[in-house]
């Protein structure tokens, strides 16, 4: 072969390896074009179409919390927000114009050839007239939004501070996870978080007026700031004024006269509140943009509100809607809308008027908590503000009507006395001698008691032991007195502790405590109540494994003696003890009770019906035989009056001392103190049953008597003014 044909040959296979090439890489080229264009072709599509729109997103609302006659206790009503970039918050967009004043002074040229000292001073000479438009900027913002400047610098400062301490945490567990993936020396440089990026509410609660001021104002300042359509909280029921009538009082402290009690933030402990701007973890657990870029429209943004404590933060997700959106297109017509929605509204058992009512009655100008001379509280001085509180519940239904603690989050008071602490359902206390009916009726049914029979109370339970498991009137200031032998009914009026010993006795420690599961101790109540499908607080019942601890000390029997009596290792919230009483009062039928209206299951107990009868005659007398334990005050020697004055009306009801924990006031311990309860069940006079159950506990008030009984007389006064006593 020639030496032209050999390179003519070479020159066809350089040319095939070219045309392959170009045809591999056509066909690639074909590959990724059909990919584009038709695989990817509509999503690319749409965000090249979305670069020629904008979205808008609106406001959402609350839903209203409204109580069992439909008066509105909380709902969203229409405002505008006025939002401002982050920079200027900061102050740091006084510094960044300085330095663009000083670049466009100096030109281009002299600018880049200036050293970094001589920049830095040329900047600092435009520094001042920034951060005089800076600061006048916010003399208008506050001048026209109607707010002292003093305030919106508070407002500033909260957000600034607010912001910092976000971002000190995102940057923390960045770096965090920096370190993990490159090791511990490699530098973490933080970069701006997503509230360094968005602007931020500075006022609130604007009306119209002050947004169209605020709104003309924006327009001749680039941008600078937003008002935005926004809703308000408001709880329009929270200030009421309440009327009593002092000559209802106990005579120490009885009046010829009404007070009138005002009384601010009426159920505010139930309700809770909502916080103005949803913090980092909340946007965090459920966010307005994924990090996909997709949209939640009920997710959180940094100035969006969310609950605070009570039903607000319980009912969070049910209360909260979705928000709104709008898409345009550059021209501003609308291409497509999504309104907003609110959310579900929640109808309470609660009736605030007695709800305010009962609040009046617990308030320290009343004064009846604080510590008076007839509670013959040695232990703490005459004028001590007192601490408790009160549940009262719908017999039928087991809906609670009102339900108050004290003292209260807005109350003067330190951090020691709990404020925030909802004694009502989630305060846990002994039940003392108020368990006694409800043992009774127990003991009956399990054939343990007849409706005849006498037990002898003899002082003391244990025959060669007088100093413990003593009845309550064996002491020495009454002579080492005994109530003799007792039938039920009156060993319930009386309140007699050996009686009570030996039914405790008779059923042992575990049937007891079964029967007294039944009734609610140990029931996850308070939570369930305000946080529907979450456990709660329920109390203490002693497990296996701490009565088998105690058997082996060989001091069962003495424990569950204690237990009969409601003392020892038992404890319960004034909701339990409401909620045990209602199922006595259905004749041992136990419903769940409930602030928020819902269907819920009865539960039958089995109660035998002589023993509810006998407890309930029991009861009856207790508060209105003559040596009833809850008839009168003992106001002094030969001083006494009837605990209970409303007319029309018929009651049951019991006292119940039990052993309080020490007491620390003003940096001194307390020992030796109790704590009062007082349950009182009515109704009125054509009925047979009680139709209503108040529970009132007083901390470390000392006789339950003289201390929660008046308490319990006026709640009754409260509810025949609301017309359920009628």
């Amino acid at each position: 072969m020639s030496g032209s044909s050999s390179g003519l040959l070479l020159f066809h296979r350089r040319l095939a390896v070219l045309a392959a090439i170009v045809t591999f890489g056509l066909a690639g080229l074909t590959i990724q074009l059909w990919r584009l264009s038709i695989r990817q072709g509509a999503p690319r599509r749409a965000r090249a179409e979305s670069r020629l729109e904008r979205t808008e997103y609106l406001p959402t609302w609350r839903s209203r919390i409204v109580d069992r006659h439909g008066r509105i206790l909380a709902g969203d009503e229409p405002t505008f927000d006025l939002a401002v970039q982050w920079d200027l918050i900061t102050g740091d967009r006084a510094s960044s114009m300085a330095r663009n004043d000083a670049r466009s002074s100096a030109g281009a040229k002299r600018w880049g050839a200036m050293s970094p000292e001589a920049r830095s001073q040329l900047i600092t000479s435009f520094v001042p007239a920034r951060e005089a438009e800076l600061e006048s900027f916010w003399s208008m913002i506050a001048e026209e939004g109607g707010i002292a400047r003093l305030d919106l610098d508070r407002r500033l400062d909260s957000i600034r501070r607010s912001v910092q301490q976000t971002a000190a945490v995102v940057w923390a567990r960045q770096e965090e996870a920096h370190h993990r993936q490159f090791g511990v020396d490699a530098k973490f440089s933080p970069q701006p978080i997503r509230e360094h990026r968005d602007t931020h509410v500075v006022l609130s609660r604007l009306g119209e007026g002050a947004a169209m001021r605020l709104r003309m104002l924006s327009e001749g300042l680039d941008g600078t700031m937003e008002v935005r359509h926004a809703r308000r909280r408001e709880y329009p029921m929270q200030k009421q004024a309440v009327l009593i009538d002092c000559s209802t009082l106990p005579s120490p402290i009885r009046r010829r006269d009404v007070v009138e009690i005002e009384v601010d933030d009426v159920a505010a402990i139930l309700l809770g509140s909502v916080r103005k701007h949803a913090w980092a973890e909340d946007v965090e657990a459920r966010p307005f943009q994924t990090a996909d870029g997709s949209v939640d429209l009920g997710g959180y943004q940094t100035g969006d509100e969310i609950g605070a404590g009570g039903l607000e933060e319980a009912l969070e997700q049910t209360l909260r809607g979705q928000r709104g959106r709008v898409v345009r297109n550059r021209q501003g017509t609308e291409l497509k809308r999504t309104p907003p929605a609110g959310g579900e509204d929640v109808h309470l058992t609660i009736d605030t008027e007695l709800q305010a009512r009962i609040e009046a009655i617990l308030s320290r100008e009343l004064g009846l908590m604080t510590v008076q001379p007839w509670h013959r509280n040695a232990g703490l001085p005459h004028g001590t503000p007192l601490r408790g509180g009160v549940v009262v519940l719908d017999v039928a239904s087991s809906e609670i009507l009102a339900m108050a603690s004290t003292p209260t989050i807005h109350d003067d008071v330190d951090a020691d006395a709990l404020p925030w602490l909802n004694r009502a359902s989630e305060g846990l206390y002994p039940p003392g001698s108020i368990l006694k009916p409800l043992l009774l009726a127990a003991a009956v049914t399990d054939g343990l008691v007849s409706p005849e029979e006498r037990i002898e109370c003899t002082g003391h339970f244990f025959e060669d032991e007088k100093e413990a498991a003593r009845c309550w009137i064996y002491r020495e200031k009454n002579n080492f007195a005994t109530h003799g032998p007792l039938q039920p009914v009156d060993a319930v009026a009386r309140s007699c502790n050996i009686f009570f010993y030996e039914l405790g006795s008779r059923l042992g420690i575990d049937r007891m405590l079964q029967w007294l599961a039944d009734f609610g101790l140990g029931k996850p109540l308070a939570r369930r109540t305000t946080h529907p499908g979450e456990e709660g607080t329920q109390g203490h019942v002693p497990g296996a494994g701490e009565r088998l601890r105690v058997a082996q000390r060989g001091a069962l029997p003495f424990a569950t003696i204690s237990m009969a009596i409601g003392q020892g290792s038992i404890t319960w919230s004034p909701l339990h003890a409401a909620a045990g009483y209602a199922a006595l009062a259905r004749g041992g039928t136990w419903i769940d009770p409930a602030i928020i209206q819902s269907d819920r299951t009865p539960v039958e107990m089995n109660l035998d019906a002589a023993g509810v009868e006998l407890a309930l005659n029991g009861l009856r007398d207790a508060v209105n035989a003559p040596y009833g334990t809850g008839t009168n005050i003992i106001l002094g020697p030969g001083r006494k009056e009837p605990i209970f004055n409303v007319a029309g009306v018929r009651t049951w009801g019991k006292t119940g001392t039990a052993e309080a924990p020490p007491l620390i006031l003003e940096g001194k311990r307390i020992d030796g103190l109790d704590h009062s309860w007082f349950v009182v069940m009515a109704a009125p006079t054509h009925a047979s049953r009680p139709t209503v159950v108040v529970v009132v506990l007083v901390e470390y008030g000392g006789s339950g008597g003289r201390a929660a009984g008046p308490i319990a007389n006026q709640a009754l006064h409260a509810l025949r003014a609301t017309g359920y006593l009628r």
